[in-house]
C-alpha cells in the first residue's frame, strides 16, 4: 500500500488519483466490470467459481481507492495470505492485469491513474505468485 500511496503523490497529490477516477463510485465500477469480466474468463475464472464476488468487488475497491490515495482504509487480508491456496502461475497473473487494463479502458480513465493502477498491481506480483514471468519454458 505505501508504494501505491506513493505513486498516488504523481497523480497530483492526497486523493487526486480518486478523483480522476470518478471517485469511489467510479472506482467501484471499473471494478465490478472487471470483476465480470475475471468471472466469465475461460483462463482464470476457474480461480473464481467459488469466490464471494460482492466481497472481492468491496475489497478490490477499497484497495483501489486508497492506492490512488483516498481515504478509504482497506480491510482486506494481506496479498500473500488472500492468495496462498491457489497456484496461479505468470500468464494467469498477466491475464488478470490484461482484463483490468480491459475495465479502466471501457471507463476512459485517466491515462495518469491507468499508469498508476496497473504499477500497482505490478508492485504485488510477488505477492500473488512465485512467477515473475509469464513465459513458457
Amino acid at each position: 500500500i505505501l508504494q501505491g500511496r506513493a505513486q498516488a503523490q504523481v497523480l497530483g497529490g492526497s486523493g487526486e488519483g480518486e478523483l480522476q477516477a470518478g471517485g469511489e463510485a467510479g472506482i467501484r465500477k471499473v471494478v465490478e466490470h472487471f470483476y465480470d469480466a475475471v468471472f466469465a474468463d475461460v483462463m482464470i475464472g476457474f480461480f473464481f467459481a467459488r469466490a464471494d464476488k460482492q466481497r472481492l468487488i468491496e475489497k478490490e475497491t477499497e484497495l483501489a481507492c486508497r492506492m490512488l490515495g483516498g481515504p478509504i482504509r482497506y480491510t482486506g487480508k494481506p496479498m500473500r495470505q488472500a492468495h496462498a491456496a491457489h497456484r496461479i502461475m505468470g500468464g494467469q497473473f498477466e491475464r488478470r492485469l490484461q482484463l483490468l487494463r480491459e475495465s479502466m479502458e471501457v471507463y476512459d480513465l485517466p491515462q495518469a491513474v491507468r499508469d498508476a493502477w496497473v504499477e500497482h498491481t505490478q508492485a504485488l506480483r510477488a505477492q500473488v505468485t512465485e512467477h515473475q514471468g509469464s513465459d513458457c519454458d
